[in-house]
């Protein structure tokens, strides 16, 4: 496919913002950085990636291809073991072609999803850890000079009876994510244990703000909630190291996800207005729902052009890119 705009990776790449020019295991990163962007602090450009977790059906190499053809300076490998993409499934010649495929193209692993749950058995626990340290293999692998970030929800359903085995359990992750140099980002999920933003906060703190251990901000978990974005947001932004962004609706109590700019709940320039005034370092991430996939409907070609045009207004940056 070829554009007849400049895209925003291309713009990108000519700073040098995605060159990749210090790690995490060399760098001292600042409180809002993730290991995959901490690569200028002059730019204010912030990468713009998209979850393969919206591209159920596609393999490693064809997600790669699709999100960089529609202008993404990045992409979130879904590495969760239900997923085509997960860390198991991806063989040392896929990490390999994978990895130059990325270089080819000028885009970066803003992170990887995962799903663990610290909440759950011991035994379960213990698989979560081995896990977590394949998934820093797999991060070190494809990305050597800036490790993405890894990025979990953390299950569970009551918080005041979970805070504590959960504090223990991150622990775990901590000493994992130092050992390895690569961030771990817990994301506050709507009907977990840990949903708010402040609980996340409580958490790092209790550890005494680990270094390699940061927080996933989503707003679609925290609207229809009396949380407002611009307040939770900034609150947020000294230990937040990436950004996930679909929009929300509440019908009959119930929150549904869509599309980034599909309802109009969100406000998009609002909320990257923020990150650049906030010298934010990670990757904004479009993030489309299981509510929208599992449709029968559901085109990804038209979820990633759209939610592309509305991220890149949002952001200040070029038209949408248009096919000759």
């Amino acid at each position: 496919m070829h554009y007849s705009e400049l895209s925003r990776r291309k713009m990108l790449t000519s700073i040098g913002l995605l060159a990749g020019t210090c790690t995490s295991r060399d760098a001292t990163l600042h409180p809002t950085t993730n290991s995959a962007s901490a690569m200028t602090t002059k730019a204010k450009s912030i990468p713009l990636t998209f979850s393969t977790y919206g591209l159920p059906t596609y393999s490693l190499n064809q997600a790669i291809e699709a999100i960089a053809n529609h202008g993404y300076d990045g992409i979130e490998i879904n590495v969760a073991s239900t997923s085509q993409t997960a860390t198991e499934k991806i063989s040392d010649i896929q990490r390999k072609e994978a990895k130059n495929r990325l270089k080819d193209r000028g885009m970066i692993v803003g992170s990887l999803m995962t799903h663990l749950q610290p909440l759950s058995s011991r035994e379960r626990h213990a698989s979560d850890n081995r896990r977590l340290k394949h998934d820093c293999d797999l991060a070190c692998e494809i990305s050597p000079d800036s490790p993405p970030v890894i990025q979990t929800v953390l299950g569970g359903k009551h918080w005041v009876d979970s805070k504590q085995q959960c504090l223990d359990r991150l622990s775990d992750w901590v000493s994992i994510a130092e050992e390895h140099g690569v961030v771990v980002a817990i994301k506050p999920h709507r009907g977990h244990a840990m949903s708010r933003p402040s609980e996340a906060a409580w958490l790092l703190a209790q550890l005494d703000q680990p270094k390699f251990l940061r927080m996933w901000y989503d707003y679609s978990h925290f609207i229809f909630r009396d949380i407002p974005l611009k307040q939770s947001l900034q609150q947020s932004l000294p230990f937040t190291a990436g950004v996930a962004v679909k929009d929300a609706v509440e019908k009959e109590g119930r929150v549904q996800f869509l599309l980034p700019g599909a309802a109009g709940t969100i406000d998009y320039q609002l909320l990257c207005n923020i990150l650049r005034e906030g010298n934010f370092f990670g990757t904004l991430c479009v993030e489309v729902s299981s509510h929208v996939w599992k449709r029968s409907d559901y085109d990804p070609t038209v979820a990633m052009r759209r939610s592309y045009e509305v991220l890149s207004s949002a952001m200040g940056s070029t038209k949408a890119p248009r096919p000759r």
